[in-house]
């Protein structure tokens, strides 16, 4: 009975030590506060900014963001010239000079002083025409239709016959042919007499006493 008893008595008070724990939990928790918890750090990945905090590795590599693109300044482009649409023709140099000649030969009359210019005129045997001028290796012409055209010397009497005996007023070089552009093989000088033989353009063809042909202009008897 007494053991009985005793058993009773120890049940009762496990009981309520157990129901003392579960009304005292509660509590228990309750009175924790956040003082109570450790601290803890703990690093962003990103700043406030949206980059890398200064102290961060990142922050050693990584440019930090302004706001502004930059960009790399303009070239400076060299202007393009364009090629004109039309060709430039270079004219050609002409001696001036004025006579008639006769023509020798029916050759065409050229556009261009060039035999692969186009031909404008077909020369006719015994007519005249109109010399306005020469360049290296061609006449310049006037014809009737008021065109401009070019022969070869060939075609024409280039040399008009003379037998005169004058004195050089001035030095000149003795040339190959009528024109600034010719050859020259001797040279003549003022105050002596040559024998004319021929007029041709503005020049005079003359006869040397070694028997050597050639011309010089007329302003050396001037």
């Amino acid at each position: 009975m007494v053991h009985r008893s005793f058993g009773s008595a120890r049940t009762m008070a496990l009981i309520a030590a157990v129901a003392t724990l579960m009304f005292s939990a509660p509590a228990f928790a309750a009175g924790i506060g956040e003082e109570d918890v450790p601290s803890t750090s703990i690093v962003p990945a990103e700043g406030p900014s949206g980059a890398a905090p200064a102290n961060s590795p990142a922050s050693a590599t990584s440019p930090s963001y302004t706001g502004e693109t930059s960009m790399p300044p303009p070239k400076h482009l060299s202007p393009v010239h364009h090629a004109s649409s039309r060709n430039s023709v270079r004219e050609p140099e002409i001696e001036p000079a004025h006579a008639r000649m006769k023509v020798l030969e029916a050759q065409p009359v050229y556009s261009e002083p060039a035999k692969s210019s186009k031909h404008i005129e077909q020369m006719s045997v015994g007519k005249f025409v109109d010399v306005t001028g020469s360049t290296r290796y061609y006449l310049q012409v006037k014809l009737k239709s008021g065109q401009t055209g070019y022969i070869d010397p060939s075609a024409v009497q280039l040399v008009r016959p003379a037998d005169k005996i004058f004195m050089l007023t001035h030095d000149a070089g003795v040339l190959d042919k009528p024109n600034r552009w010719a050859t020259k093989r001797a040279e003549v000088h003022k105050g002596h007499a040559v024998h004319v033989v021929g007029l041709s353009l503005n020049y005079m063809r003359i006869r040397m006493k070694s028997g050597l042909e050639g011309y010089i202009p007329m302003t050396a008897l001037e």
